[in-house]
């Protein structure tokens, strides 16, 4: 009795350190901290299939008290609305053995609602409203990725010119923060959803259970991608912000498609998990196998590229 909850307690502690080691990174590191700390839920995921959703909770806690006292109360914040959250609602969609796009779109729903209710309260504590709060972040942001390329060897010259297009890159950022903000919560959550389904006891579903190799958008939201296009294209200024935000989301559902239509593929030739690996490496060194993947995932619901069933499990 004492080894098995001396092993949960092992266990739980395990986890809560992953996740604030995730966390942290997130927080600390440049650029490449950002990968790590979308993945942050994970642990807390895991945590609360394997030791229930008492300890979860209790675990979350933890870590954003930890949070506090390393980087402050801010952080701390920051982590329980847009990782404490949705690692919960990830955790009971899996738990309820929801279909994948409904686990992900109700995931996505708690880290943009969070978000809001998060940038909603600092704005609020800053006596300021939330547009002039996102274009203080957006400065501070810029800044320090010049210093950053300052301290990686860039000479000034070739500094000078970033520096001058800063204003620019501040009003894209600015333009497209809608669509990159559910963008990042879409990606966020399928990625810690698949990865936690994968890493759990439920990784043998019943049949009826939809796979991530079955990933599919309805239909109908062709229809949102037509509209948002003929947006973009209509030369009106706030139409064209409006168009670019809704294909920016429905780029990244339809490649999520791809991936899955992809990933069927890989298990249907029964190639290598190694092969699923370097696609997923050539797809960030080269954007355009991205734009390929999401036109692939576009034109499934008129081509059908599954067309056959797939041999093995279909909880994987």
């Amino acid at each position: 009795m004492k080894e098995g909850l001396a092993k949960t307690f092992v266990q739980g502690v395990a986890f809560c350190l992953a996740s604030l080691t995730l966390a942290l990174a997130g927080g600390t590191i440049p650029i490449a901290g950002m990968f790590f700390g979308l993945l942050t839920p994970l642990p807390l995921i895991l945590l609360s299939l394997r030791q229930g959703r008492v300890i979860a909770l209790l675990g979350v806690f933890a870590v954003g008290i930890c949070l506090t006292g390393l980087l402050g109360i801010g952080y701390a914040g920051v982590f329980y609305i847009e990782f404490g959250l949705p690692a919960i609602v990830l955790a009971e969609a899996i738990r309820r053995q929801w279909t994948p796009e409904a686990s992900v779109a109700v995931g996505s729903l708690a880290v943009i609602a969070g978000g809001l209710v998060g940038l909603f309260i600092l704005a609020w504590d800053a006596g300021t409203s939330i547009l002039d709060l996102l274009k203080y972040r957006l400065d501070i942001a810029v800044r320090e990725a010049m210093e950053l390329y300052g301290k990686a060897g860039i000479s000034p010259d070739e500094v000078g010119p970033l520096l001058g297009s800063s204003e620019e890159v501040r009003r894209f950022l600015l333009t497209t923060s809608p669509g990159l903000f559910i963008v990042a919560a879409l990606f966020s959550t399928s990625v810690n959803f698949f990865l936690a389904r994968r890493g759990s006891a439920h990784d043998t579903a019943p049949v009826g259970w939809k796979s991530g190799s079955a990933w599919r958008v309805p239909d109908q939201l062709v229809w949102i991608f037509i509209g948002s296009a003929a947006l973009l294209l209509s030369g009106l200024p706030i139409a064209k912000e409006i168009g670019f935000n809704g294909l920016l989301v429905m780029m990244t559902l339809y490649l999520l498609q791809g991936l899955a239509i992809a990933t069927f593929w890989i298990r249907r030739l029964r190639l290598s998990p190694l092969m699923g690996l370097l696609g997923v490496v050539l797809l960030f060194l080269q954007p355009l196998l991205l734009l390929l993947v999401a036109l692939v995932g576009l034109f499934d619901m008129w081509v059908v590229f599954r067309r056959h069933s797939l041999p093995g499990s279909p909880g994987a």
